[in-house]
């Protein structure tokens, strides 16, 4: 149905480059918040029937339909992107794409129940690289400096609006 096979090597470059580039700010140098990103998954959480609307009834255009997923073990935790298969009274279903470092059973392929609270982002993007949702990749996006946007949008293929 989606594309993912595509998109992965996207998500993954975006990681690396997010995490090797910090979260500085173009005007200030500061890092994202934490009531920055507070507000970005508040305001996921806010469009997430655009998400449920998107799992009914896909459109041809989206290569990619992602859900932002937090893992939490032993004090620490891991924000992984998935692919959300199905939503249902609170819970979706998510295929992981990539395995989490701190619970070996969460391997790549697998599905995963995951409740809301769990839920940190959601994004779609269409064919040609508009992004719907992504609120979390949107801040992280404002608080780079010129060089690494351009870099950033030349790597993912991403149009921010």
């Amino acid at each position: 149905m989606y594309k993912t096979l595509r998109l992965i090597p996207i998500l993954l470059i975006f990681v690396v480059f997010v995490t090797s580039c910090g979260s500085s700010s173009s005007l200030a140098g500061t890092p994202v918040t934490d009531e920055e990103f507070d507000a970005a998954v508040k305001e996921a959480h806010g469009t997430l029937g655009t998400l449920r609307t998107a799992l009914l009834s896909p459109r041809d255009s989206y290569i990619f339909v992602g859900l932002k997923v937090r893992f939490t073990g032993d004090g620490i935790y891991e924000d992984i992107w998935t692919e959300p298969v199905d939503y249902f009274d609170g819970y979706f279903t998510t295929r992981m794409i990539d395995g989490v470092l701190i619970d070996s059973n969460l391997n790549a392929d697998r599905l995963v129940t995951v409740p809301l609270d769990k839920v940190l982002d959601w994004v779609i993007v269409e064919e040609d690289g508009h992004l719907i949702g992504g609120y979390t990749i949107r801040l992280s996006y404002e608080h780079m400096t010129p060089d690494e946007k351009v870099e950033f949008l030349k790597a993912t293929g991403y149009k921010i609006d």
